[in-house]
């Protein structure tokens, strides 16, 4: 089960799925920041990697947490 959720690019999780130029990405780890003042760095778990605006909004699938 995965929840949609809004957000900014620097919040960007590992296992988050989002669209990135029209191709959905699985982020393969939490976000970076980078020694580009403002954008953060992410790696994709199918390969590849991206630099983003840190405040960008993005919407992501993120895996929902089982409860006890």
């Amino acid at each position: 089960m995965t929840t949609e959720l809004q957000i900014t690019a620097r919040d960007i999780r590992r296992g988050d799925v989002f669209t990135l130029h029209g191709h959905e990405r699985p982020a393969a780890d939490n976000t970076w920041p980078t020694a580009l003042r403002g954008h953060v760095y992410v790696s994709f778990t199918d390969g590849g990697d991206a630099v983003i605006p840190a405040g960008r909004p993005i919407v992501v699938q993120r895996p929902a947490r089982a409860t006890a």
